[in-house]
């Protein structure tokens, strides 16, 4: 019965060609403005262990700034038991929008991690924590996440 349940549970892990799909809660913490958002991103993986993840997220305006980023990674899932475990890097465009100042929209990178988890069948749970360099914005991003199978 534990081997059919392990079985059962890493089967759940994308294969190569797989695509999932879902939404994200964050935490941003640029050290003037921190601020929490919601986003939704897509994953594809290309290669075996290997996906790309494409990200947009909207954080809500605290202290005067509200922003938003886009983001592009890649990530490398090293699978432990049912847990896949990644390192992620990847590139983001982050736009602040700072009430009665100016709109600031930069390039930057993403280095960072995170663990991911199946929850259900077909369901599988993140958590993620990653640093988006830019000009302005340097800063760290806590999310987690959930995402399912097309």
């Amino acid at each position: 019965m534990i081997a059919i349940m392990a079985l059962a549970s890493t089967a759940m892990f994308a294969q190569k060609g797989a695509t999932y799909v879902g939404a994200n809660v964050n935490y941003g913490l640029h050290s003037d403005y921190k601020n929490f958002g919601v986003g939704v991103k897509a994953q594809y993986e290309f290669l075996q262990n290997v996906r790309a993840e494409a990200s947009l997220n909207y954080f809500f305006k605290k202290d005067c700034v509200s922003m938003w980023d886009l983001n592009l990674n890649a990530h490398y899932i090293f699978h432990v038991g049912n847990v896949g475990i990644y390192p992620l890097a990847g590139l983001t465009v982050l736009n602040a929008n700072v009430e009665h100042g100016d709109n600031d929209t930069e390039l930057g990178l993403n280095l960072g991690g995170g663990v991911e988890f199946p929850i259900a069948s077909n369901v599988k749970l993140n958590f993620e924590a990653k640093y988006q360099t830019g000009d302005n914005w340097d800063r760290p991003v806590i999310s987690a996440g959930i995402a399912f199978p097309l």
